[in-house]
């Protein structure tokens, strides 16, 4: 399977128990040293082998404790994965095989943080986001509604978001740029825990992701 031609091209959000700005993407450790996330990818093209993966989505729950970032190596992280049950049976496949990182990429390097999988369901994924990244939200079922408005202030040119580029932390991988938000909806459910985290962090990355990339 690893010498399977995949690329995947999308956005992926985040929305986490810590405080505005997100550690991580400095590549420091969370705000209270462990993290509650949940992490929302939507595929707009892509493929694996010729399985297509166009306009499927994935989203996990879960908590890490100490920096991911530093070869911590009290770092843990476990998760659950909601995969996208628009997909065919080979699509969903696919999903798990890249998003497990068991196919290298960029995937692969962060599949390599997960100390523990405890589960897989499959359930539609629906996710919007505005054009100008006003805002960003997902739905899975009648389980996880989470979602962001973008971050602004006093200070802030109404007609520009408050973005970070060349981040030190990026859970997309390298060269991609942040737009920040606040939490304004978080509830989600799957995983063993259960806390709100409105108001808190959120971030919104694109991502292009290859095997050799």
């Amino acid at each position: 399977m690893s010498g399977t031609d995949w690329h995947l091209k999308g956005e992926w959000f985040d929305v986490c128990s810590c405080s505005m700005p997100c550690p991580c993407t400095f590549a420091q450790a969370p705000t209270d040293g462990a993290c509650l996330f949940t992490l929302v990818w939507q595929i707009h093209e892509g493929h694996f082998g010729n399985v297509r993966l166009d306009g499927l989505g994935v989203v996990a729950l879960g908590e890490f404790a100490g920096n991911m970032w530093v070869n911590d190596p009290d770092a843990t992280m476990a998760v659950m994965f909601y995969v996208d049950a628009k997909g065919t049976p080979a699509q969903r496949h696919a999903l798990e095989e890249l998003f497990r990182g068991n196919v290298g990429g960029w995937p692969g390097t962060f599949g390599s943080l997960i100390s523990e999988v405890r589960g897989v369901e499959y359930a539609p994924i629906h996710f919007d986001a505005a054009p100008d990244l006003a805002y960003w939200r997902a739905t899975v079922s009648d389980r996880v509604d989470v979602g962001a408005v973008a971050l602004t202030g006093p200070t802030a040119d109404p007609g520009r978001r408050v973005q970070l580029i060349n981040a030190p932390g990026a859970e997309v991988g390298p060269g991609q740029v942040a737009t920040w938000g606040v939490v304004n909806a978080d509830r989600a459910e799957g995983f063993d825990f259960s806390r709100a985290y409105r108001g808190g962090s959120s971030k919104h990355f694109p991502f292009d992701w290859r095997p050799d990339a």
